[in-house]
């Protein structure tokens, strides 16, 4: 799909420009915060409430080439997550955050917002994603089965949102006390949280929860609350040291700035789409002084 051939038009707080590696990209600074999106996988890298710190964290050196999954900001992880309920699936997480995207519409908000919906059709499923910018980032995936050749493998979805910290030895994640999880740095299932999480070591957890959360960040002074919408996953992720030295997009400090909390359908919450059925999932995120 050429994401150049359809131009909607653009209210005086949005602008489409080429970005980092001539990509396409919507840039939105508006009185309610400013926003930063990819055409390439609809990629939100940036969002920052007027008034406040930046919230998305994105790598220094994510790639931007229209090919690979970008390092940070919002992937969107569809239809599947990770090798998918099978274990075979490829690209890993989906061909969602390597697709280009078109951009259908941009439109200002009474509240000072923006709200920008970008669109994707591709092997038997048709996606809209919704992006609401303003105080509060509001993001809405909805995915419809039209048909095609893996009609019987269920749909995953991930909001795999990279969140700026301060340091993140010293962040503390509420609202998963209680919550069964399976830990995919040591392949356990069943694990069970309790009281707070801290992240000490690698951490990718899927816990079976998909409740609010809350990030409290003393270093930026700060609280980030993250509200699943239709969730009933919650995934924790950071590669920490050595696993940030593995990765070429991502310089070998930079876990201690970030700490994925993503708003999830996924194992054996993925969902079965007969084709004309349709599932939706979201997330919404605030922030607030300490």
């Amino acid at each position: 799909m050429n994401t150049d051939t359809t131009r909607p038009r653009l209210p005086r707080t949005a602008a489409l420009t080429p970005g980092r590696g001539d990509q396409p990209r919507l840039l939105i600074d508006a009185p309610a915060g400013s926003a930063e999106i990819y055409l390439h996988g609809a990629h939100l890298t940036a969002w920052t409430p007027r008034g406040s710190k930046p919230v998305i964290f994105t790598s220094r050196r994510a790639v931007f080439d229209g090919a690979a999954a970008i390092r940070g900001g919002v992937p969107l992880c569809m239809p599947w997550f990770g090798a998918g309920v099978s274990g075979s699936r490829r690209p890993s997480h989906g061909w969602g955050r390597i697709s280009p995207w078109q951009l259908r519409s941009v439109q200002s908000r009474p509240d000072g917002g923006v709200h920008a919906l970008l669109a994707l059709e591709r092997d038997g499923i048709a996606a809209l994603y919704a992006v609401d910018v303003g105080q509060e980032l509001a993001l809405t995936l909805s995915l419809r089965r039209t048909g095609g050749a893996h009609v019987e493998e269920p749909v995953e979805a991930a909001l795999h949102t990279y969140l700026a910290v301060g340091d993140v030895t010293a962040v503390e994640l509420m609202g998963l006390d209680g919550a069964t999880y399976l830990d995919k740095v040591t392949g356990r299932g069943d694990q069970v949280q309790r009281g707070p999480l801290r992240i000490t070591g690698q951490t990718d957890r899927v816990y079976a929860s998909g409740a609010a959360v809350t990030l409290t960040d003393p270093a930026y002074g700060r609280r980030v609350r993250v509200t699943g919408v239709r969730a009933a996953n919650t995934v924790v992720w950071n590669p920490w040291s050595a696993g940030a030295a593995s990765l070429s997009d991502m310089d070998d400090d930079e876990f201690a700035s970030m700490l994925c909390v993503e708003s999830a359908l996924v194992g054996e919450n993925a969902v079965r789409l007969a084709p004309g059925e349709s599932m939706s999932l979201g997330t919404r995120i605030a922030v607030e002084s300490l």
